[in-house]
């Protein structure tokens, strides 16, 4: 406080001294980059120091935008020199004499990582792990998480409060619907699988997402790659090689790029191969029914997945301010489940049939990106045009000896965007971004003429950013309009306002304090409202629901940030609500079967504490993450109709990624993961603790060979689970993966480069959902 107010004095002298002696004044602008990779540097200090006299005197301070632009205005005349400094890189400093009134440009001003002088030898130090900004968290890529990494999925895993799972499948926080960003354009977690690790330069978590982000998103990742130069060709290579066929995890990638003059041309392939033996068991009991009181279900199958998408792209740079880009991708892929099904019911002989899956899918993606970039700093135009369609033929047969069952889908779906952007300074704190996007996408399933989807999604979207010293702020409001037609009249239209607020003030040099509130809406996948019925067994089916209506969220957090040298902590205390929930219902219908139907059944709510942190401890660094939250449901008419009763439970979530780094360029890791049943309105959801523990060795920063072990010496994992109690029934469901005592893969990897290269514009993806499926 005592800064703050010094440097409100100073500011009010020197404007007093200025309107006294009506000297002219001048503007100094320019930019902070990082030396290394030319990217910008946010929230770097700058001080303007008056060394016109014999004792050099602070004439004013300010700090760069998220752009990494600053600007310091009504400098009078004399000699000055602007001392630049951010945490973890060293200083720069710049002379200026100013005889005449002018606007100064002062040009990119370069900082490079610090340096950590020993004995006998320089070595560079680690960057900072981690700090935050108005609306994200920001984790720097060091020498450490590289040299532990198989493929760039598997950075990801080592952030705190970010988990993947077997199948690297992505979460923030628990939540699950997660946009994938590279450079600021969306992508899906195949094309980040293909990427180069070593190409990464930070990434950022947003888990309260802008105004610009969708409304159904309940957080975002950014992964910032390191700029290349001008021409040249590289590539990579990486794969898994398993050493048993038990289970098999495979997710091989190349990338080749080749640039020359205005024209960049990439292709990439990421693949997703596995196999593996699972068990699915539900056990149920019905109360007050003396003919049927206990069933019992096992499925014994293995699990098939096959997925190869094929990724095409060229961009031409018009001028150094005008860039096109077309991108595309070819997916053939197929989830397939194949063995044996046993269904027990008190009083009745065994169901047991052979189960048999086909699944052909193919989507393909055609796109169009423009990015224009005006004289005035700061300010750029980007549109994005974009279709996406795919087939699917999916067949699930079970074969008894008296006949057999089957249920079939043949859908077809097609998607078109439309995105533009706009981003400009209004004045020299004030920063408006807005936008507009236009969506369509229709689905028909062709085995079925009940059902046809179309969905209209028109948005509109506007942030201004205030940016001081001593704190800055971000005001957004999204507003979206949705229309949906079904088949049989059900045409529905839902209009949301959804607001967006973040502030940010530092206590001090190390310290930030941080509030943000998000409002957001989660309309239901065309697969939950696709009424389609599915015979799973004699005594369950599963339907969606066609009239479900939109879920929306608020959060509201609290959050504050400590820097330890290149160490960095955060706790934060949130409060989350859900209204109108959209929740898997369970109940017995009048043929005492049971029936699945995803239903709006009530609120949940939430609030609690985080703590995270990033810390480097010699040569182990380590990331863990706590989340201590109370969950309360409150289920409405529907759900008191199925006597669903009030939920108030207890939930901790917590993970945990180390790094020893060793001598000779070989590094240890483990990460673990766990968390207590957490509650949905009627059941509950749970899973067994996941970790991981890999061995890797790097050859001459090109050559990398690991070995990787999931889950040794567990045998068996509990991948999900849910348990029901009602007052007509119980039931408990568990699905689990069967492993060796000590799963074994290796991993190699190579990259190549020859000259230097321009890295890919890299643009917005929009894909057509992707059915959900059983099992892992």
């Amino acid at each position: 406080m005592k800064s703050f107010i010094k440097y409100v004095l100073t500011s009010l002298l020197l404007f007093v001294s200025m309107a006294l002696f009506a000297q002219s004044t001048s503007t100094i602008s320019g930019s902070i980059l990082e030396a290394e990779s030319h990217q910008p540097i946010p929230f770097a200090t700058l001080r303007l120091m008056n060394v016109s006299g014999s004792t050099p005197q602070l004439l004013a301070g300010t700090i760069s935008n998220e752009q990494g632009s600053f600007a310091i205005s009504q400098v009078p005349n004399g000699n000055y020199q602007l001392l630049v400094s951010s945490v973890g890189y060293g200083k720069a400093r710049k002379t200026f004499e100013i005889a005449s009134p002018s606007t100064i440009e002062a040009g990119p001003i370069y900082l490079r990582d610090s340096l950590l002088f020993i004995t006998e030898a320089v070595v560079v130090a680690d960057r900072i792990q981690g700090k935050s900004a108005t609306d994200k968290t920001i984790y720097f890529v060091n020498n450490k998480m590289l040299s532990a990494t198989g493929n760039a999925p598997e950075l990801l895993r080592q952030l705190p409060g970010v988990r993947l799972d077997l199948k690297q499948n992505i979460s923030i926080n628990g939540q699950s619907n997660i946009l994938l960003f590279v450079d600021g354009k969306e992508r899906d977690k195949s094309y980040l699988s293909q990427l180069n690790p070593s190409s990464i330069d930070k990434i950022e978590v947003l888990d309260t997402p802008p105004s610009n982000y969708e409304g159904n998103v309940s957080g975002v990742i950014n992964i910032v790659l390191k700029k290349e130069q001008l021409r040249g060709f590289s590539g990579r290579l990486f794969s898994e090689i398993p050493l048993s066929s038990r289970v098999v995890y495979l997710f091989p990638t190349y990338q080749f790029n080749y640039s020359h003059n205005k024209i960049n041309l990439y292709t990439s392939y990421n693949g997703e191969i596995n196999s593996e033996d699972i068990d699915e068991k539900i056990n149920r009991q019905i109360i007050g029914n003396d003919a049927l009181t206990e069933l019992s279900s096992v499925q014994h199958v293995r699990q098939k997945n096959r997925s190869h998408k094929f990724h095409y792209g060229l961009d031409y740079h018009l001028s150094p301010k005008d860039v096109f880009n077309l991108y595309g991708f070819i997916n053939p892929y197929s989830y397939e489940q194949d063995g044996h099904v046993v269904s027990q019911a008190s009083g009745s002989a065994d169901w047991e049939a052979q189960k048999e899956e086909s699944d052909k899918n193919l989507s393909q993606l055609y796109s169009l990106y423009y990015k224009h970039l005006f004289r005035a700093e700061g300010r750029a135009l980007m549109v994005d045009l974009s279709h996406a369609h795919s087939h699917s033929e999916n067949t699930v047969s079970y074969r008894t000896n008296t006949g057999h069952q089957t249920n079939a889908e043949n859908l077809r779906q097609s998607s078109f965007v439309l995105k533009v952007d706009f981003t400009t300074p209004l004045k020299q704190h004030l920063q408006w971004d807005t936008g507009l996007k236009l969506k369509t996408r229709a689905m028909h399933d062709q085995t079925s003429d009940r059902f046809s989807y179309q969905e209209h999604v028109y948005a509109l979207y506007s942030t201004l950013s205030y940016q001081r010293p001593k704190f800055d702020v971000k005001l957004g409001l999204r507003a979206e309009n949705a229309e949906t037609k079904l088949k049989d009249n059900l045409d529905r239209s839902s209009f949301s306002l959804l607001p967006y607020v973040a502030c940010h003030y530092p206590l001090s040099q190390h310290s930030d304090l941080y509030v943000s509130y998000r409002r957001s809406v989660n309309r239901p996948s065309v697969y939950s409202l696709n009424p389609f019925v599915y015979r799973d067994d004699p005594y369950t089916i599963r339907k969606g629901n066609p009239r479900l209506e939109p879920e929306f969220r608020s959060q509201v957090q609290f959050k504050y940030t400590r820097r330890l040298n290149n160490n960095y902590l955060s706790a934060r205390l949130f409060y989350e609500t859900q209204s109108n929930a959209i929740n898997q219902l369970t109940y017995l219908d009048n043929a005492v079967l049971f029936v699945k139907q995803v239903e709006n059944l009530g609120d949940i709510h939430q609030y609690g504490l985080q703590l995270d942190g990033a810390f480097q401890l010699g040569i182990v660094s380590i990331n863990p993450s706590f989340r201590l939250y109370r969950l309360s449901t409150s289920g409405n008419s529907t759900a008191k109709q199925f006597g669903i009763a009030n939920k108030d439970k207890l939930v901790l979530e917590s993970s945990i990624s180390s790094i020893l780094s060793l001598k000779k360029d070989f590094a240890l890791s483990a990460i673990f993961q766990c968390a207590t049943t957490r509650e949905n309105i009627q059941d509950n959801a749970f899973y067994e603790p996941l970790y991981f523990i890999s061995l890797d060795k790097t050859f001459h920063k090109k050559l990398k060979i690991g070995i990787v072990s999931p889950l040794p010496f567990a045998k068996s994992f509990v991948y999900q689970g849910a348990e029901i109690q009602t007052s007509r029934f119980t039931s408990k469901y568990t699905g689990n993966l069967k492993l060796p005592s000590i799963p074994l893969m290796f991993r190699v990897s190579y990259q190549f480069k020859s000259g230097k290269n321009r890295r890919n514009l890299n643009r917005e993806k929009e894909a057509v959902d992707t059915r959900p499926k059983q099992g892992l």
